[in-house]
């Protein structure tokens, strides 16, 4: 496994004037701690660091770390900050190891070939994108690589599926789901209400309202026949009835003489 080497300086307790003046001049805060040494306080290059952890490795690279100028430590970088926006590190813990002593480490999952489940419609899924391992530090593996091509709709891989490297185990006796190929999605389509046949039965519920309209249309002519006038039927004409009666009394004169 490649092996960087970086340098660090000794600082003051973390104070905001003193943290500012290191990131102006482009130094990372840092803390250096493990099982027999006190935690010290120092600061990386900001450089350095991102050449470091651009190898492989990415961060997991093992690091041998001088502090002013003495005996080389190796450490491994174990937790950082970084700004939100700028993406750059504000803080980062560096962890002294025992290379001959095993250690929990993170390691990323990369998943290779097309599943038959894919070929026959189905989507996959990576559930986990990193795996803890427990290892030597000089034998970290760059990633862990896991073929899918077997995966048929509703299989799945898990953890303890995987076939480690060599001195690597698990530190956990638990089994994660890593990958799993599901059924694809299928989208309902809303069915569009049938327009009405002219001439087709009515269904059943509209009898009622025909009845009604059937009903209301009776009653007008019903009493148009008794002689009373239809709704919305003309107005007779004014003085219709008064010239029928002076006709019937002119009539009635000329009988006496």
């Amino acid at each position: 496994m490649e092996r960087i080497l970086i340098n660090a300086e000794k600082r003051e307790i973390s104070r905001k004037s003193a943290l500012r003046q290191l990131r102006v001049a482009d130094k990372v805060p840092a803390v250096l701690y493990g099982k027999k040494q006190e935690p010290t306080n120092i600061a990386v290059s900001s450089a350095d660091l991102k050449k470091a952890i651009s190898t492989k490795a990415g961060f997991n690279v093992l690091l041998d770390l001088t502090v002013a100028g003495g005996k080389p430590t190796t450490v491994l970088l174990r937790d950082y900050q970084a700004h939100p926006i700028e993406r750059v590190f504000t803080h980062v813990d560096f962890q002294a190891i025992d290379i001959t002593e095993k250690i929990v480490v993170e390691v990323p999952i990369e998943l290779t070939g097309l599943a038959m489940g894919v070929k026959e419609g189905g989507i996959l899924e990576q559930l986990l994108r990193k795996i803890e391992i427990k290892c030597l530090a000089t034998e970290i593996p760059e990633r862990i690589v896991i073929g899918v091509e077997h995966l048929k709709i509703g299989d799945s891989i898990h953890s303890q599926q995987i076939v480690l490297p060599k001195g690597a185990e698990f530190p956990k006796a638990l089994n994660y789901t890593i990958a799993t190929v599901v059924p694809p999605t299928k989208e309902e389509v809303p069915v569009a209400a049938a327009a009405p046949v002219e001439g087709a039965p009515a269904a059943e519920g509209a009898a009622a309202p025909a009845a009604t309209a059937e009903g209301a249309a009776a009653a007008p002519a019903a009493g148009a026949a008794k002689g009373g006038a239809a709704p919305g039927a003309a107005p007779k004409a004014e003085g219709t009835d008064k010239a029928k009666g002076a006709d019937k009394a002119k009539g009635a004169e000329k009988a006496k003489k």
